[in-house]
């Protein structure tokens, strides 16, 4: 069963460094089953990172959650991972309604 968890943390390098650390640990995120469904700082804000992630499993969360290096690299991006907040979603919810918006 899919989870999403909402998630909201501080970073300090800017979006452009924390997306392409997202980018060059693709291999991890593939491997854990984890995808992004959302991410962005807030518009009055741009240390605020806002991301909706889709995880395979609670298993899934742990793994990412528990991986050292995959911390480390997110550290290195800027994440200060003291101030994250993750918020898993019920399983009672809509996607792309009315139609999906995507710009990279």
């Amino acid at each position: 069963m899919a989870l999403l968890v909402k998630g909201e943390i501080t970073i300090t390098k800017g979006f452009e460094t924390w997306k392409n650390m997202v980018y060059q640990s693709k291999d991890k995120l593939e491997e854990y089953g984890i995808s992004f469904l959302f991410a962005g700082t807030q518009m009055d804000d741009e240390t605020k990172l806002h991301v909706v992630m889709k995880f395979d499993s609670m298993e899934a969360l742990e793994k990412f959650r528990d991986d050292d290096e995959l911390t480390e690299r997110r550290r290195e991006a800027g994440a200060v991972i003291e101030s994250g907040i993750q918020t898993p979603i019920s399983a009672d919810f809509i996607t792309n309604f009315p139609d999906a918006f995507v710009m990279n």
